[in-house]
């Protein structure tokens, strides 16, 4: 079973362990989906994230000895003090993170933020723009004529996003504190050539462990556009160091990729990547760089809510075995 995919892993032990199965998928239509779901997850989230894990995986989480890279990262979700995490996953907040380590040249401009669509003033939007829910992930919607936008639908999408606290729904506690609203910003322009192409800016999310580079995972060929909310997206893998695919991490089938262009500018983005990351046993730094020009995305302290099943158990015990647990809080 160790070649086949995730999802196939899956289809085959629903086959093997039905009553199990069962209770997995009363788990996703009813439990989660309830108050005292919330509940657990204020109170108890070391149950919540226990009863997350093994629908996710079938199995305990090992609370005693952690060894993967979701393993840990969900470790430390719950472990450990995660204030800091819910203060820079905010993406208006971590603005001011960032502006205190001396980079504001990396920031996009923001145009506003507020607490509800009805407040969104598009009159003093520019003709380009991003919108985003700065609680949560997959609520971006890039608008690149104004005059042609579905302003109905934008609102409709957004307000729906912002009315829902997204670490319930994923079961990640940090996020359940940051405050929903909505932020607008610059449009970070594509950089289209016929050595690369995407659908949208290509995203550099380059995980640090102890402050230090260690890979890039470059996501290409999003679908973002006018409150879609993104349907698909290649996720490739670098050495962030040497600029070498490392595909053979990766467990996405029949993916076709393309080969991203070696950054030029690729010291300095490690060099921010691993200023930012300063302090934390581990962190995803998230990074566009445009005709040269670097952008800041956001921090990511729990990427995929710990069930990140893009690499192989390979890599995964690989980068685990690099991270550096803290004392428990």
């Amino acid at each position: 079973m160790s070649s086949l995919s995730y999802k196939a892993k899956m289809r085959l032990w629903s086959i093997l362990h039905p009553i199990r199965s069962l209770k997995a998928l009363y788990f996703i239509h009813f439990i989660e989906k309830t108050d005292k779901w919330k509940e657990l997850i204020d109170n108890k989230p070391k149950e919540a994230i226990e009863m997350k894990w093994n629908r996710f995986y079938r199995k305990k989480f090992p609370w005693k000895n952690p060894r993967t890279l979701n393993e840990k990262v969900t470790w430390m979700e719950v472990m450990t003090d995660t204030s800091k995490w819910t203060e820079y996953t905010d993406k208006y907040e971590v603005r001011k993170h960032i502006e205190e380590l001396g980079l504001k040249d990396i920031l996009t401009e923001c145009y506003g933020v507020w607490d509800r669509v009805e407040d969104i003033d598009f009159d003093k939007l520019p003709d380009k723009f991003v919108l985003k829910c700065t609680h949560d992930c997959g609520s971006t919607v890039i608008v690149r004529d104004k005059s042609k936008m579905n302003k109905k639908e934008i609102l409709d999408f957004l307000d729906k996003h912002v009315s829902v606290r997204y670490g319930y729904a994923s079961c990640e506690p940090h996020y359940t504190a940051i405050k929903p609203r909505i932020m607008a910003e610059s449009l970070i322009e594509m950089d289209n050539s016929e050595e690369f192409s995407s659908e949208t800016t290509v995203d550099h999310k380059i995980r640090c462990v102890d402050g230090k580079a260690q890979y890039d995972m470059v996501c290409y060929d999003r679908s973002l556009e006018s409150g879609s909310g993104g349907s698909k997206t290649v996720y490739d893998l670098y050495d962030i160091h040497t600029w070498q695919p490392m595909r053979q991490y990766l467990s996405d089938p029949g993916v076709q990729y393309k080969n991203v262009p070696r950054p030029k500018n690729l010291e300095k983005m490690i060099e921010i990547a691993e200023k930012i990351a300063q302090g934390f046993p581990q962190v995803r730094v998230d990074l566009y760089n445009v005709k040269g020009k670097i952008y800041f995305g956001e921090m990511t302290f729990y990427a995929f809510s710990g069930m990140n099943n893009h690499f192989t158990m390979e890599f995964q015990r690989m980068i685990g075995d690099r991270i550096h647990l803290p004392e428990v809080r």
